[in-house]
């Protein structure tokens, strides 16, 4: 649906921390939020405009997904999934995007995938080629010789090797670095909490990705990865599953976030069958050290940007609702979901002067869910994703 949109009548979440407006109106003009607020104080529809009455629903920023890997399906062997043609990777890259965007996510950071294809689906959704979200990417990450991820990623083991590969991840387009500070779940003959790189190797890549005007997200899961990529000054950690009070310290003291994919062991281990078991036995070991270290970052009130990790077995692209579930379950208050979703998420990418709230000059992206997300998780649910506005352009929409 092309033209300015005229929404009335929902609850108006602007993800800026007020109070919800209920009986809200948002105006749209030229790809732009024009205005957001109360019904009494709105201006009236302009003729052309396309009146959306939104009765009953929740009206919100765009959601964002801070990390996901669209090159995969989420099939039980991720390692087999990694082993595809780049081509065939950006087929499926582009179709997980789709997928993406019609459960409301407006924009996602891709946070490794198989040769350049997520940078190409980046291009195609930028381009108008595909519609989908925006998409930050990493391109692949950056791993140790036979650490996490070695067999879609790019080895280094000195930090000579971690600034030549930043530099030509620069080079192909990437918008984000990702380093993996420790060994993971889903790779073999490593141990998942084992620390990869010292806190000097990950400074050097960090101050290459910097002065590119590039941001720097550590897959951290043991308690001295984090505090290595902490003290190497990254911009996000990535799961923090074993996070320590020196961790926690950090993370409140320092600027970085936590993004902690809760999600991902989750369906590891109750997602389906034939998972590998040495996946599933790492999962079950860290699945409950991770809740508690989400709440105890809660508590701390650490900053905290949701991801999913989809991509991962079982963990399909679509399903943040299952990511603000676990989060909630966890400890975290529902408008705190609802901020770590949308305004949070995007201050972490360095887009909070473009998305995030609903903003007079910000950016129109905007959903609405057929329910209260301030009172029900459940809101978050694709199926009651009810339209999805992407700058302006209704890209989904079951309500006109």
């Amino acid at each position: 649906m092309a033209g300015d949109l005229y929404v009335r009548g929902a609850r108006l979440i602007d993800g800026t921390g007020v109070d919800p407006v209920d009986d809200g109106v948002l105006v749209t003009r030229d790809g732009r939020v024009a205005y957001a607020g109360s019904s009494g104080d709105a201006p009236s529809p302009h003729d052309g405009d396309h009146v959306i009455d939104a009765e009953g629903r929740a009206l919100l920023p765009g959601l964002i997904d801070c990390h996901v890997h669209l090159c995969f399906d989420g099939e039980a062997d991720f390692e087999s999934e990694a082993r595809v043609p780049p081509g065939r990777a950006a087929f499926k890259a582009a179709r997980n995007a789709v997928r993406a965007l019609h459960a409301g996510i407006t924009t996602v950071r891709d946070l490794g995938g198989i040769g350049t294809a997520a940078l190409d689906v980046a291009w195609a959704s930028r381009e108008g080629i595909i519609q989908g979200p925006r998409v930050l990417t990493a391109g692949h990450v950056l791993t140790i010789t036979g650490g996490h991820g070695h067999f879609f990623g790019e080895e280094c083991d000195t930090a000579e090797d971690l600034v030549r590969g930043v530099r030509r991840l620069a080079k192909a387009g990437a918008d984000v670095i990702k380093l993996m500070a420790t060994g993971g779940v889903l790779t073999r003959g490593i141990t998942a909490q084992r620390s990869a790189f010292s806190a000097e190797q990950i400074a050097a890549a960090v101050a290459e990705a910097h002065e590119a005007n590039m941001r720097v997200a550590a897959h951290a899961i043991g308690s001295d990865g984090v505090v290595a990529a902490l003290h190497g000054g990254v911009d996000s950690i990535e799961h923090g599953c074993y996070l320590t009070d020196e961790a926690v310290k950090l993370l409140v003291e320092s600027p970085s976030w936590l993004v902690p994919t809760l999600a991902a062991p989750h369906q590891i281990c109750f997602g389906g069958p034939g998972v590998p078991d040495f996946a599933v036995a790492k999962s079950e070991e860290v699945m409950k050290e991770h809740r508690a270290s989400f709440a105890r970052a809660v508590e701390a009130q650490v900053r905290i940007a949701t991801g999913t990790d989809a991509g991962t077995p079982f963990n399909r692209h679509g399903g943040l609702s299952l990511e603000l579930r676990l989060m909630h379950e966890s400890g975290m208050p529902l408008e705190r979901v609802a901020t770590a979703a949308t305004a949070d998420a995007a201050r972490l990418l360095g887009l909070g002067d473009e998305l995030g709230t609903l903003e007079a000059g910000k950016s129109a992206d905007f959903v609405l869910l057929d329910g209260d997300p301030l009172s029900d998780v459940t809101a978050y649910e694709p199926r009651r994703v009810v339209l999805v506005s992407q700058a302006g352009r209704v890209a989904v929409g079951r309500l006109t």
